[in-house]
């Protein structure tokens, strides 16, 4: 019985010591890592990481015209949806209204020329060449928009001359009507944008 009692108790000091062989290590590591934890947070700066603001860009303000007005000139005119026939070079036109160029941007605060047209007749566009440098001209649209311009100069083209069309740069008015001795070129007054309500 002695003999299997020693047993135990060398079987139990054998194990207490593999245990304690065992755990001496794990408490080392355990202690070491946080003393590098500990020291590592110390020395570290929190950051805060945000994801980037979306920003929408701005929708455009544009409008069909419906009305051109010229107060320097007292005019106030229904604007009409017009055409130009590439192949005829005509445009179509009313005796009494201007017309806009479909082909061309509608009024908009982003970008391109739209064209207003007219017969130069004392109804439309006869005294539109005595307007001055500055002068205030307001395109009103369909929607409800006020659009504000500014004019800024004049050029005569030939009619054949459809360059303006294909403008591309700042939102600007053109206003386009015949000119010469008789009547066979065009004049297209420029105006920059100054507004939008």
């Amino acid at each position: 019985m002695m003999k299997t009692s020693k047993k135990i108790m060398i079987i139990g000091a054998t194990t207490s010591v593999i245990g304690l062989v065992g755990l001496v290590p794990s408490v080392y590591f355990w202690h070491f890592n946080r003393q590098i934890t500990e020291a590592a947070a110390s020395n570290v700066h929190m950051t805060t990481v945000t994801r980037p603001t979306v920003v929408e860009a701005p929708k455009t303000i544009t409008g069909k015209p419906s009305r051109l007005i010229i107060p320097s000139l007292n005019k106030d005119l229904p604007v009409a949806d017009g055409v130009y026939d590439v192949k005829t070079g005509q445009w179509s036109l009313s005796l009494n209204q201007a017309h806009y160029a479909l082909m061309t941007v509608q009024p908009n605060d982003k970008q391109g020329n739209t064209l207003i047209y007219g017969h130069y007749r004392p109804e439309v566009f006869a005294t539109l060449h005595t307007i001055q440098l500055g002068a205030i001209v307001q395109v009103m649209t369909s929607n409800g928009h006020t659009f504000t311009y500014k004019y800024v100069g004049s050029k005569t083209v030939v009619p054949t001359d459809t360059s303006i069309l294909s403008y591309e740069g700042k939102p600007m008015l053109t206003i386009q009507t015949c000119t010469g001795a008789f009547m066979q070129n065009r004049q297209l007054f420029s105006f920059d944008l100054v507004n939008v309500k």
